[in-house]
């Protein structure tokens, strides 16, 4: 009974502490990696220019042209940046290989939000490339935070309703387990 219920107690504090949508960003990139996609999308509002060199020859034109463009787009003064998505694809093929790395970056600042979306591309282990960005900034929470949050609410949800199905399951292998003692402790009746 003891093994019953302490194999119970590990699976229930494992499923209420549930898994954070930074964890999941966490197993998905490393933080190095995140640290630097964070600092690629801020750059696009303090220095674009500067990001020049990590962006496809066909569009490296792109951050100078829009320097006046993008004041307007970003939060002003100090801003918290964070990376809010993450999805990668590989290809791989005999003579082939293809990295793909899409990236939502959000920063938020004096009641402005702004989203940097970051497409980077690599093939044959050639470095990776930005081959498409986009700034927008905003008076609302982007969506990709809202993702997030309803992510963090959804695993809390699941975490409470897996506790108790637990809990459930536990209660009834202990009702069974007592009921069956008892019958197996009461005397059989006499045949006649």
């Amino acid at each position: 009974m003891r093994a019953i219920v302490g194999g119970l107690i590990g699976p229930m504090l494992l499923m209420m502490s549930g898994c954070s949508y930074q964890a999941a960003l966490d197993k998905m990139v490393s933080p190095e990696r995140q640290k630097e996609i964070v600092g690629i999308g801020q750059r696009f509002c303090t220095d674009p220019v500067a990001n020049t060199q990590l962006l496809h020859p066909e569009i490296a034109g792109t951050a100078a042209e829009a320097v006046t463009l993008l004041p307007r787009e970003c939060p002003e003064g100090a801003a918290t940046w964070q990376l809010a998505s993450y999805q990668w694809k590989t290809n791989v093929e005999p003579g082939l290989k293809q990295q793909q790395e899409e990236a939502v970056v959000v920063g938020t600042g004096k009641g402005k939000w702004t989203t940097v979306s970051l497409r980077f591309f690599a093939e044959n282990g050639a470095p990776m490339q930005i081959t498409s960005w986009n700034v927008v900034g905003s008076t609302t929470k982007p969506d990709a935070l809202l993702f997030a949050e309803q992510y963090e609410t959804g695993v809390k949800v699941i975490g409470a309703i897996g506790a108790g199905v637990l809990l459930a399951i536990g209660g009834l292998v202990f009702w069974l387990v007592r009921r069956s003692r008892a019958r197996r402790a009461t005397p059989l009746p006499p045949i006649t």
